[in-house]
């Protein structure tokens, strides 16, 4: 896929930097305006073999608004366009979990801050994609930066599932290698 060199959200023209990085829902560009950066997510509709997609943008708004009654750190959203399905949200700048387990720089205060995110979470009846790349921590904080979420199920939840991403376990070799 070639880079855009930009990419409109309600009629308002992004320069497209970088990908980001590529999701079973879309793709997200660091994009800029006016000298201010942000994250610019691009709806896909290419298949995924193990997950159900209804409307993507109806599900990024209402996820959005789930999650923000609920409390959990992630980037603002700004806008949605939902012609040419796209999101722009608040840049988060800093390494994702994967990177952090990568370097050997996973901190105590992410595991507190990712155990306070599932306190909130596991009493409002939900849970999130707890996947690794989800995750980027600015000035130590962790910030859960997709905006899926889903009914609470013990099997997706993070002591369940996540976890086995979140530090060099054979599970997060096999998908990111050491």
């Amino acid at each position: 896929m070639d880079l855009p060199k930009t990419l409109d959200v309600n009629e308002k023209t992004y320069n497209i930097v970088t990908l980001l990085g590529k999701g079973k829902g879309g793709y997200s560009y660091l994009a800029q305006k006016d000298g201010k950066k942000f994250t610019l997510k691009q709806i896909h509709h290419e298949p995924c073999s193990y997950y159900t997609f209804g409307n993507k943008i109806e599900a990024e708004k209402a996820d959005w608004k789930r999650l923000s009654d609920v409390g959990i750190k992630m980037p603002s959203l700004y806008e949605i366009d939902e012609k040419n399905e796209r999101i722009l949200k608040e840049y988060v700048e800093g390494p994702t979990v994967v990177e952090l387990v990568k370097q050997g720089g996973m901190k105590e205060i992410y595991f507190d801050q990712i155990g306070q995110m599932c306190k909130k979470l596991y009493a409002a009846g939900l849970n999130i994609d707890y996947y690794p790349t989800n995750f980027l921590v600015m000035n130590d904080i962790l910030y859960y930066v997709d905006y899926e979420c889903n009914n609470y199920m013990d099997e997706w939840n993070f002591e369940n599932w996540g976890i086995k991403y979140w530090s060099k376990t054979e599970d997060f070799v096999k998908a990111f290698g050491e």
